[in-house]
């Protein structure tokens, strides 16, 4: 019987993002009696660190804390490199920019048979980092990406071949985000989060970035309580509002009714608080927070950015609207509150978009049959690894 699979997945932080969510997921479901999984962290740092303990992989520190422009980044790549030829790895698979850069130069100095760089993202590379992402791309003998919209995307702005991708859709644990059975209602599940029962939520689950739309969000909010002065807005993640913004939130009477959540443990409780879910991303590749809600049954409007019309299916499981934009973003969420009974049947229509095609354990069936067509094609571990001794 052939042994495991070795695979190294690397990403320089594990702080809270899509991305690091994504990887915990795939840690906890890939077959162990096929795949040998091991975290490298590059900077060693990251609030998730900590969850990995409960997927039983070992987590190991890269020692990679400079950037692409550092002349430290050459001893440091050949540290890593070191590493991973000391690991035996038959796969790495990197995450993110910088772990999609200097993750491959390593893993190919180390002689590496199978190197993966991963794109999560629709975001423009410029100067450094977009010849640092073309390395990366070139390195690899696959590029995966979670939706057609970032293939697409990577396509047209790091001119990375389209035949060198594969799309693997982003995924969500769908028995542990689905609607509650333990008897409590939309109204308790307020309560119980400090808001009024009987008026709608509509919240956000989000960081603190432009590019997440927050302000949009807050702006549509304050139009939308013209119609429904009840409406009370919620905001999820690692929020706290500027100046600006905070200003904004009183001027236009939101105050009150703006709850922030902060970073929460208990996210399928925090959504069956709510009526509406947004997403009011300038850009985004495949949202895991999206796929959350949506497979709680809440109904969804979302800016079309992306891949989000690849699950999001305009009247159907939600609403689609332009980014940056707040008049069609307050309309969306105004039409949805006037309507309850279609609000309950574009729920139940999106989580079952979601368990059909966005399912967590369908993912990483996808990445694992994956690995073992590209470790079969290179010939699984004979490679020789370079004398990294003789380069130091």
């Amino acid at each position: 019987m052939r042994s495991p699979l070795k695979i190294l997945y690397t990403i320089n932080r594990m702080d809270v993002g899509g991305s690091q969510t994504h990887l915990l997921q795939v840690l906890r479901l890939l077959d162990r009696a096929r795949f040998d999984p091991t975290l490298v962290c590059l900077s060693g740092e990251g609030n998730l660190l900590d969850q990995i303990g409960s997927t039983g992989v070992r987590v190991i520190d890269g020692g990679v804390r400079v950037g692409f422009k550092s002349p430290r980044v050459i001893p440091a790549t050949l540290r890593l490199a070191r590493i991973f030829r000391r690991e035996g790895a038959d796969i790495v698979h990197n995450y993110l920019l910088r772990a999609n850069t200097v993750g491959s130069v390593a893993a190919r100095l180390a002689g590496v048979p199978v190197v993966l760089a991963s794109k999560r993202g629709c975001h423009e590379r410029r100067g450094w980092e977009l010849r640092g992402a073309q390395l990366g791309n070139a390195l690899s003998d696959c590029v995966t990406t979670n939706a057609v919209a970032v293939r697409d995307f990577v396509h047209d702005d790091e001119s990375c071949p389209l035949d060198k991708m594969v799309v693997i859709p982003s995924g969500v644990d769908t028995d542990r985000f689905q609607p509650r059975s333990d008897g409590g209602s939309t109204a308790q599940y307020k309560e119980r989060l400090g808001m009024r029962a009987g008026d709608p939520v509509v919240g956000v689950v989000t960081r603190m970035r432009v590019r997440k739309g927050v302000e949009e969000f807050l702006a549509a909010m304050i139009e939308v309580r013209r119609r429904f002065p009840g409406a009370q807005a919620v905001i999820v993640g690692e929020v706290e509002l500027d100046a600006d913004l905070r200003e904004m939130v009183v001027a236009g009477g939101l105050e009150p009714d703006l709850h922030l959540l902060g970073r929460r443990s208990d996210m399928p409780e925090v959504l069956s608080s709510f009526d509406v879910f947004v997403l009011s991303s300038h850009d985004e590749g495949m949202s895991n927070a999206i796929l959350e809600a949506m497979s709680m049954e809440k109904p969804v409007v979302a800016t079309d950015v992306g891949g989000t019309g690849e699950v999001v299916r305009e009247g159907v499981s939600g609403r689609l609207v332009p980014p940056r934009v707040v008049p069609p973003l307050a309309r969306a969420i105004e039409e949805m509150l006037a309507d309850p009974a279609s609000m309950v049947e574009m729920g139940r229509r999106g989580r079952s978009i979601v368990v059909e095609g966005f399912s967590a354990r369908s993912m990483v069936r996808q990445m694992e049959a994956l690995y073992e067509r590209l470790a079969t094609r290179r010939g699984e571990i004979g490679e020789t690894a370079l004398n990294l001794e003789a380069i130091s």
